[in-house]
């Protein structure tokens, strides 16, 4: 995870722990050798799952973190493997949203009707 990536997330955790959401992060991202690569697939590691899993009221709740706009350069941008999980998630019924900020976190809540504000 790129670092301007990392601090996004951390204020997201931070919002989320104040607020106290069940959540957690899903530490998928970073280079890995084989060895490890492996174990982490046999034990069930898929690629593409968002970075924070949220439950709420039994309900599965996924937020991809990306970077921002900056100025020179781009917002962050989903991988195929992405948004292919992101589709199998919504299939099975999950929410998910890609998100630049805690602000876009806080509408998110808002548009799934969660009482987490």
């Amino acid at each position: 995870m790129k670092q301007h990536e990392h601090e996004v997330q951390k204020a997201i955790c931070q919002y989320l722990d104040l607020r106290g959401v069940c959540y957690w992060a899903v530490p998928n991202g970073g280079q890995r050798n084989l060895v490890v690569a492996k174990k982490l697939k046999a034990e069930g590691c898929q690629p593409g799952v968002p970075d924070i899993t949220i439950i709420h009221e039994g309900m599965y709740y996924g937020l991809e973190v990306k970077k921002p706009a900056t100025v020179g350069s781009r917002k962050g941008v989903l991988s195929l493997t992405q948004k292919a999980m992101i589709e199998r998630i919504k299939e099975a019924g999950g929410e998910v949203a890609v998100v630049y900020s805690v602000a876009d976190v806080i509408e998110q809540c808002i548009d799934w009707h969660m009482n987490v504000l």
